[in-house]
């Protein structure tokens, strides 16, 4: 368990709000001010806060100490996102199943605890890299699967740990929220495109971010089973663009063309 994080809202991203030239995480005024302007957005909307289940176990294993708190995250996707789901929607569905699994790999120690998953038969690869288990990827985690095929001077998994794959992005947003854009099939193999951004507010290894809007766009496949658990998951997205334009060797308008 690692207990030596800002708040429980910042747990992984632990970038400021605005560029302040801190570089530090946001503090419990900050963060009091965020909920309160999330709370008034839903209500001036009527917009509805993302549902990650499996998070009221009290025999969880918290790799924090406690759940994670998403009103940071929650209300940077709210404010942001491209698109607004109807409620129950497919879209809806996908984006409620992928957010619950981001939450369990990242916050629940035991693998065998992550009940998004079919904790037998899940597998994970992304961009044709290593296909990883529940074990596996939950002992190396979502960093070192997602880049697992990019070239080792970008990223390099035998020399990164768990903790050091989180750490060497964790300065670098104050959120990094997630959305489903178009869902192309339904169950049992679900096929959709998805948006992952955040302002780089803070630093990624010497370069230092001017809150600019870095954006990630991919596609994916999902087998799940009769409980809406994962099976088999595939990712694809453009590892270069994103890992570039933090080193600040690539301009943001050089990436995503066909986006």
């Amino acid at each position: 368990m690692i207990s030596d994080v800002p708040s429980l809202a910042q747990t992984h991203m632990q970038g400021p709000l605005k560029v302040n030239g801190s570089g530090k995480a946001l503090t419990k005024e900050e963060l009091d001010d965020v909920k309160i302007d999330l709370e008034n957005m839903k209500a001036t909307h009527g917009w509805k806060e993302p549902d990650r289940s499996f998070m009221n176990d009290p025999n969880t294993a918290w790799r924090f100490g406690g759940p994670p708190d998403y009103s940071l995250t929650n209300f940077k996707y709210l404010k942001e996102r491209s698109k607004i789901h109807p409620d129950g929607s497919l879209e809806q569905v996908v984006e409620n199943l992928v957010k619950t699994w981001e939450m369990e790999r990242s916050h629940k120690l035991d693998a065998t605890q992550h009940q998004s998953v079919d904790v037998n038969k899940f597998r994970i690869s992304a961009n044709g890299g290593k296909v990883y288990n529940n074990q596996e990827a939950n002992k190396v985690g979502n960093y070192n699967v997602l880049l697992d095929a990019a070239s080792s001077d970008l990223w390099d998994n035998e020399k990164n740990t768990w903790e050091d794959s989180h750490d060497a992005f964790h300065k670098s947003f104050a959120a990094f929220p997630w959305e489903v854009l178009d869902v192309y099939s339904g169950p049992p193999k679900v096929a959709f495109t998805w948006r992952h951004w955040g302002h780089f507010t803070g630093t990624y290894e010497s370069n230092n971010g001017n809150g600019e809007l870095v954006e990630m766009f991919g596609f994916g496949t999902a087998i799940v089973n009769d409980k809406l658990q994962l099976e088999n998951v595939e990712i694809f997205y453009n590892a270069e663009d994103f890992i570039t334009v933090l080193r600040g060797e690539k301009r943001i308008e050089n990436t995503n063309d066909n986006w």
